[in-house]
């Protein structure tokens, strides 16, 4: 269990150091790009891992091809939007947005896959969006909503706050998505078809910026720099070792354990904002951020408390305290 709980933490690091790197090749690297370098970088290092494991071609086996190409397309999506509002918000602002995804789950389960969703969730749901009205009105300033809907625009932390609430939704499909291919798919099938899809992605965009330059200007291929190029091997690096850690804590700990550790991910954004790009998050950002991460781990306790009760129930165990 000590493993799996290492691993996940290590994971969080990652996925933090992989944001840092996006974060410094976002300013001259269109994100068609970035998305290509991260996804072709991580690909290389999951088949080498997949190799020294012993994976190969077994565990990339699969009875759902249009299932992984939904998960992909929405994983590919949310990828493009989490990247776009790191190149627009503070990293630590960023991160906090992406964990609102549960929220999203959980409307989604609800509304849209007519799950039964308990009491417990939806007062979380409550609280995870007062926390995003909170750092909504930070970014987009809900106090000039006149100017907003004039001719003035959003601005670019208002934009980022848009498309890092696109991206935690996009994030929630593909959750969901990866939680049905879970019950046959193999983990790391489920990771290599992603990861091929957003390589594909990422590579297309910029071949089409290049033939039609005129449909996706912003997109045409920058030449890196040492520096950038620095950023965008590391990002497909730590991205590529966040995605095997988290893979493998899994075989040394329960899932529903190692979620609560997901917000490591946040420690780790405040630390690099503050240390690496001297940014800091205001206070309402910060309560934002707080009240969030609250709701997912009430969501998650919720979770528990309900399938320990249906457990006893099914075997009638006594649930007593004392």
């Amino acid at each position: 269990m000590a493993l799996g709980i290492l691993l996940k933490i290590l994971s969080t690091l990652a996925f933090t150091a992989m944001a840092v790197g996006v974060r410094i090749a976002s300013p001259r690297i269109p994100i068609a790009e970035i998305v290509f370098f991260r996804s072709i970088v991580a690909l290389a290092l999951l088949v080498a891992w997949l190799l020294w494991t012993g994976g190969l071609p077994g565990q990339l086996a699969t009875r759902r091809p249009v299932g992984h190409l939904g998960r992909g397309l929405s994983g590919t999506a949310g990828m493009f939007a989490n990247f776009t509002s790191l190149a627009l918000l503070p990293l630590a602002d960023a991160t906090a947005y992406f964990y609102a995804s549960p929220i999203f789950v959980t409307l989604i389960a609800a509304l849209g896959l007519r799950e039964n969703v308990h009491a417990s969730r939806w007062f979380a749901v409550l609280i995870g969006f007062g926390g995003v009205l909170a750092m909504l009105s930070e970014h987009v300033g809900f106090a000039n909503l006149s100017k907003i809907l004039g001719n003035h625009g959003l601005g670019d932390e208002g934009v980022g706050a848009m498309v890092a609430l696109a991206g935690a939704a996009f994030a929630a499909i593909s959750i969901i998505q990866t939680r049905r291919l879970a019950a046959s798919e193999h983990t790391a099938a489920i990771v290599f078809y992603f990861t091929c899809l957003t390589t594909f992605v990422g590579g297309a965009a910029l071949v089409l910026a290049a033939l039609a330059p005129d449909v996706l200007p912003s997109q045409a291929f920058v030449s890196p720099d040492a520096r950038d190029l620095a950023a965008l091997v590391g990002a497909g690096l730590m991205g590529g070792l966040a995605q095997i850690a988290v893979t493998t804590s899994y075989r040394y700990a329960d899932a529903s354990l190692l979620a609560t550790y997901d917000y490591f991910a946040m420690v780790w954004a405040l630390l690099a904002s503050l240390l690496i790009f001297g940014q800091w998050p205001s206070l309402t950002v910060l309560g934002g951020a707080a009240a969030i991460a609250g709701s997912g781990l009430l969501a998650l306790l919720g979770e528990r408390a309900f399938a320990s009760r249906a457990m006893n129930k099914a075997f009638d165990i006594p649930n007593e305290i004392g």
